[in-house]
């Protein structure tokens, strides 16, 4: 959370974080559907089991102004 959180205060909106978890009963590396939110719990895109996030990491996506 606090290099999210440093990467969100350095960028600010030209940032996007997307937070990441290991499904708990495929093992599938799954990224949270909403940018700069983190929840409590996710579910996975391959088997939708719900699996509660303890630890993870995340994305980081800049928007480039052309």
């Amino acid at each position: 959370m606090r290099q999210a959180d440093k990467f969100m205060i350095e960028f600010g909106d030209l940032a996007e974080i997307y937070f990441k978890f290991t499904c708990e009963a495929c093992g599938e590396r799954c990224t949270l559907v909403e940018a700069n939110k983190l929840y409590e719990k996710g579910i996975c895109h391959v088997c939708e089991h719900e699996t509660e996030i303890k630890k993870g990491g995340f994305m980081l996506q800049m928007k480039l102004g052309l």
